[in-house]
């Protein structure tokens, strides 16, 4: 059963019970990520998720934070995101009040000590020169940057040498203050608890904090038609390439249908383009899609992984089964199976008390609102093949086309020319 409170403050519950179940999941949700920064602190989100995790009056480090909930075989961890960031843990249902009064206790009274700081920064340092080492990582960076050029979406959520360097102590408590108050909270549940020991419980913890106005974000602008090419020339073995497509914001009506055209273009084996670029042609070991939508805004990448010798031949038959999605509807039986692996793969997913959790707390704090289940089952059993062949010539049109691409290639010229020469 779902229940769903807002406390004076403006913090919401979330509570699903699961009786059945022997585990139970809480996830605290705050509305800060990458786009509510500006370059000068870009990366501030995510070095506080970090931070979070070093140390509260009740327990003084990490050590001590980690053991609480490993001590009794539970887990727990945090994520940054452009919209949001995460924490959450997962314990046995008996020791679910230890679980809430962690993630609480580093919400409410995390130290910020400045060797914390210091340390965490270096840490940071290099999770940033990671990623830039890392072409498959790299290459996604670049494409953010391509569709949303000079704004805070299109900023990595690690944030920039520069900015890690010098952000001040003083910036990062300022940040934490304004967007870590009640009002900007959403607490999630799911597993063998009830309501109202749930309710009981994060009341305890946050009715006495103070909620203040909420933040807005930049609204995301795509800027001028291209299509846009970013090549980054390196000595690899293989190159990495992601196209990118601005795609429909999380609550706009044709996200189902865009959702189902992902899984016929490149979700598993049986996939457009695993099958066309991978089984029949050769062209690459890793090659696929994915839809990721915003509160106002979308993207739907497709990348692969190939011999670079064979990069502008991946591209054109990447562009080719775009154009025919374009040009012809699926299949009914492709859409069938699609329609069937979207619902079984979603309900998978619905299997595990924190799946449940992270996704009613990502709901609520994205949307505003649960969309049930069953809500989303019938959107997608009510798409047709036309909506798909719609949404694909409201989506790959050649101005709206973003690559990016790292590897042994002379320069974008040469990237341009295969999308020029293209049926899209």
């Amino acid at each position: 059963m779902l229940s769903i409170e807002t406390l004076k403050n403006g913090l919401r519950i979330v509570t699903y019970e699961m009786p059945q179940m022997r585990s139970a999941s809480c996830t605290i949700w705050v509305s800060a990520g990458a786009r509510y920064e500006t370059p000068e602190i870009s990366g501030v989100s995510h070095f506080i998720e970090h931070l979070l995790f070093k140390g509260t009056k009740k327990r003084e480090d990490n050590l001590k934070i980690s053991q609480a909930i490993e001590g009794v075989g539970g887990s727990i961890n945090g994520f940054t995101d452009k919209e949001a960031t995460c924490f959450l843990v997962k314990v046995p249902a008996s020791e679910f009040l230890l679980g809430i009064d962690v993630l609480a206790d580093i919400i409410l009274n995390s130290l910020f000590l400045d060797e914390s700081i210091e340390r965490e920064r270096g840490v940071i340092i290099e999770e940033i020169k990671m990623v830039r080492d890392r072409p498959d990582s790299w290459v996604h960076e670049m494409l953010d940057d391509l569709i949303w050029p000079g704004q805070p979406m299109g900023m990595s959520i690690a944030g920039t040498l520069d900015s890690i360097v010098s952000m001040s102590k003083e910036a990062i408590l300022d940040y934490f203050r304004s967007f870590y108050h009640p009002g900007n909270i959403v607490v999630s549940v799911a597993g063998n608890v009830s309501k109202e020991e749930v309710s009981r419980v994060v009341a305890e913890f946050f009715e006495t904090r103070e909620s203040l106005d909420a933040k807005t974000f930049v609204p995301a602008d795509t800027g001028e038609e291209g299509p846009r090419v970013a090549v980054e020339t390196r000595d690899t073995k293989q190159a990495n390439i992601v196209l990118g497509f601005p795609g429909y914001p999380r609550l706009h009506p044709k996200r189902y249908a865009l959702e189902l055209l992902d899984v016929v273009l490149g979700q598993g084996m049986s996939s457009r383009l695993f099958q066309e670029v991978r089984v029949k042609r050769g062209l690459a070991y890793s090659v696929g899609s994915q839809y990721s939508p915003h509160q106002d805004t979308g993207v739907l990448r497709i990348y692969a992984g190939v011999d670079p010798e064979r990069g502008e031949d991946t591209i054109e038959v990447i562009l080719g089964q775009l154009a025919k999605l374009r040009e012809t509807p699926v299949r009914k039986d492709e859409l069938r199976m699609a329609k069937d692996f979207y619902k079984g793969s979603l309900s998978l997913r619905l299997e595990d008390t924190l799946s449940l959790a992270l996704r009613h707390g990502g709901h609520m704090t994205l949307s505003g609102k649960i969309i049930p289940v069953e809500e989303v089952l019938e959107k997608i059993e009510s798409v047709t093949e036309d909506d798909i062949q719609s949404v694909a010539m409201d989506l790959f049109i050649r101005e709206k086309l973003s690559l990016a691409a790292v590897g042994p290639f002379r320069g974008e010229d040469e990237m341009m020319r295969v999308v020029d020469s293209s049926m899209l």
